[in-house]
């Protein structure tokens, strides 16, 4: 071409001797057809670039922490959920959450820790759902100088706590306030464990020994015919207590009968006493079935 004959410019820009040819500077060349323009040099990073990775980081963890909130929230939705209540409330817990299979694990393993002053087991315990009472029981609460409150067994769990005795009496041991006290306080750890750990549980009923004639009672002096006394708990009665861990409302040495009483009977007889009622079992005039419990007096 005519244009690679042109020679190039002086270096140093000076212009060409007197005399020799004058010659002229082409403009250059556009660029042919389909030629790709050269690259740009690089841009310099952003001096802002670490810090908005440092925002875009903790954006994303963010967005990550609420989805596993909300898919814990969803796996929850069963009933089963935890807010609220102390973790590692206990050492021990069921192995089962339902009624069934939980209150019978819970029965057992409370009432081993349970014992007389020579050692032998203070009651028999078994446990399971209120319904094995008859499949359409229903709770009737009577209490003192107000209206009869009825409720649906169907999320209920019943304890016994069988002497061994004549019609469950206490079999072995002496009859006393601190035994009965002692009663109550097994009684209590029961709901305390059917609560927190039974699924969808609404009411605990443990029935206590049968009182026999001649044997004191906890509101008064002897009575005269059997007792059957039972306590009573609805989910909000104990739900300080489930808040808390176990050991603070019901201390992990158990004690016996003889060693009962002090602070630890004074927390007892606070959560149990206006708990504690007459059960009995009827069927009204139409066949229904009631588990009666009027306030003892």
């Amino acid at each position: 071409m005519a244009r690679d004959l042109i020679p190039p410019r002086s270096p140093a820009g000076r212009p060409a001797p007197d005399g020799a040819p004058r010659l002229i500077e082409l403009p250059p060349e556009p660029p042919r057809a389909g030629a790709e323009p050269p690259p740009s040099a690089p841009a310099a990073p952003s001096r802002y670039r670490n810090r908005f990775g440092f925002l875009l980081g903790a954006l994303a963890g963010v967005v990550v922490a609420v989805a596993t909130v909300v898919v814990v929230a969803a796996a929850s939705g069963d009933g089963t959920s935890d807010a609220g209540l102390a973790p590692n409330w206990s050492k021990w817990q069921p192995a089962e959450t339902s009624v069934s299979d939980g209150a019978p694990q819970i029965a057992d393993h409370v009432g081993a820790e349970y014992r007389l002053g020579d050692g032998s087991q203070l009651t028999l315990v078994r446990g399971g759902p209120i319904s094995l009472l008859d499949p359409n029981v229903k709770v009737a609460l009577r209490p003192t100088g107000d209206e009869i409150h009825t409720f649906d067994a169907g999320h209920g769990v019943l304890y016994t706590l069988n002497g061994l005795g004549p019609a469950g009496s206490m079999q072995g041991g002496k009859a006393s306030a601190q035994r009965a006290q002692l009663l109550r306080r097994e009684a209590l750890e029961l709901a305390l464990y059917s609560f927190r750990y039974l699924k969808d549980v609404d009411m605990v009923v443990a029935l206590l020994p049968t009182i026999l004639p001649g044997a004191p009672t906890a509101h008064s002096g002897a009575t005269t015919e059997p007792q059957q006394q039972a306590l009573f708990y609805r989910p909000g009665d104990l739900k300080p207590q489930l808040q808390v861990p176990l050991g603070l409302t019901v201390p992990a040495r158990t004690p016996r009968p003889e060693t009962m009483g002090g602070a630890d009977g004074q927390k007892v007889d606070v959560l149990t006493m206006n708990n504690l009622f007459l059960a009995s079992f009827v069927h009204g005039q139409t066949g229904d079935a009631y588990l009666v419990l009027d306030r003892a007096s």
